[in-house]
């Protein structure tokens, strides 16, 4: 039998190639199951790096699909080790898939708790780790929110900020309905839902947003970097994240490495329930008027766009490689790994003022509901390291009310100047990308 390690897809795309790289360095093979692709030229261009796959009729992926999946596999000569899942919607379906395995990784209780945003707000406030209040809007009931304070919208489940934002009146819940029906019938995104369509409302943090790029094993916390958030643009119903720096500009040292420690002291309150071994994308805003840190999302997942490509960069480790690697990690291996991670952290780097490298990365989103006509990104000067184009000519885009990826691009630059490289950037971007639709 030859030793692979399953990828769970959905709809035919997963970060294929980078998955397939990681399990190549651990001398295994990449399989795969997918729920349905969207065209057969999606799978075609997956199925180049994967050595067997699965495709299933369904949109989405389930539990049974999986294990039908490993069955097959395995009369094919595959001896399945481990799951690996990037997209969030599977995060469950991978866990209890190592579970059955006997791969590291997360309980099902602790993952649960995180993918709740409301229940992990409780959980944060009991812990004494957040003074965020909160509420689980009823439909149909009138929520009690202070109105000397500004509220935040969001579902309870979600990603690529779904219906996410700012609350200006409260007759604006009235939306929340037919937002719920967008939620459904979105074929690409409805699966991270896992069938919860309810929303909360919890006290807007207001200051910098940053995201912190962090791997757990065996319960050991390794913040491997730091992305700030420096842009961000609130439309009427999402909130998007315009582009990405790390180190962060805009909080000095004490102030990140005592966001990183409460985010540590967070994760270590889940514990209890069951969070060891994983990758983790977890965003976090200082609170200015209150001078703290708050927890907005833990992410039991890689984070997407160029998160990994950057995390490579500042660090020299990928996140692929090092959660193929932990799951199939051998006993009396641990210490080598925790002091890999010690050691190519940004985070132990600004704690003796050592330099490390610098990146900007960049999306650019779409208008929903549109067709695209022409679409470009041609700088005739500093063109990025690494450019996405994620749609082509005729394509139509979801029309629901979250963040719709074009385009993400990533330069390398200087650590020493980064406030005038993001502005520039910023710029640069602006003038060169072009979208037409029809």
């Amino acid at each position: 039998m030859n030793e692979a390690v399953l990828l769970l897809m959905h709809q035919g795309k997963s970060y294929t190639e980078e998955a397939a790289a990681a399990a190549a360095r651990l001398g295994v093979s990449l399989v795969a199951v997918s729920s349905r692709p969207k065209t057969p030229e999606v799978w075609q261009a997956s199925r180049r790096h994967l050595a067997d796959g699965v495709v299933t009729e369904e949109d989405d992926l389930h539990m049974g699909d999986i294990e039908k999946a490993v069955g097959e596999l395995a009369d094919r000569g595959w001896r399945v080790k481990a799951a690996l899942a990037s997209f969030e919607g599977y995060r469950l379906l991978m866990a209890e898939t190592n579970r059955q395995l006997g791969a590291r990784d997360c309980a099902e209780p602790a993952l649960r708790l995180c993918l709740d945003k409301y229940a992990l707000r409780r959980h944060l406030f009991a812990e004494q780790l957040s003074e965020v209040r909160v509420h689980r809007l009823t439909p149909g009931t009138p929520p009690r929110l202070d109105p000397a304070s500004r509220w935040f919208v969001k579902p309870v489940r979600g990603a690529a900020s779904f219906a996410a934002f700012i609350l200006d009146d409260l007759e604006d819940l009235a939306e929340l309905p037919a937002i719920q029906e967008q939620m459904r019938a979105d074929r690409a995104m409805k699966a991270i839902f896992m069938d919860r369509y309810d929303f909360l409302a919890e006290e807007y943090v207001e200051g910098p947003e940053f995201s912190f790029e962090t791997f757990v094993l065996d319960a050991d916390v390794h913040h491997l970097c730091v992305h700030e958030k420096a842009r961000v643009e609130r439309l009427e119903r999402t909130t998007l994240e315009g582009m990405s720096v790390s180190p962060p500009v805009s909080l000095g040292r004490d102030l990140l490495l005592e966001g990183a420690g409460f985010v540590t002291r967070c994760l270590q309150s889940l514990q209890e329930h069951g969070l060891s071994t994983g990758a983790f994308h977890i965003e976090a805003k200082y609170w200015e008027a209150k001078k703290r840190w708050e927890i907005i999302e833990i992410n039991p997942r890689m984070g997407g766009s160029l998160i990994d490509p950057s995390v490579r960069t500042v660090t020299g480790l990928s996140f692929f490689d090092l959660w193929t690697e932990a799951m199939l990690l051998p006993e009396g291996r641990q210490d080598a790994f925790h002091e890999r991670l010690d050691s190519a952290s940004q985070l132990q780097a600004l704690r003796t003022g050592t330099p490390t490298p610098a990146t900007v990365f960049l999306s650019k989103y779409g208008d929903k509901g549109r067709t695209v006509d022409a679409i470009g990104f041609d700088p005739p000067t500093r063109p990025p390291r690494i450019l996405r184009v994620h749609v082509s000519e005729g394509t139509q885009l979801e029309a629901s009310d979250r963040a719709i990826c074009l385009m993400d691009a990533l330069w390398d630059v200087s650590a020493d100047d980064l406030e005038a490289e993001t502005a520039f950037l910023q710029r640069h971007a602006d003038e060169h990308f072009h979208v037409r639709y029809r």
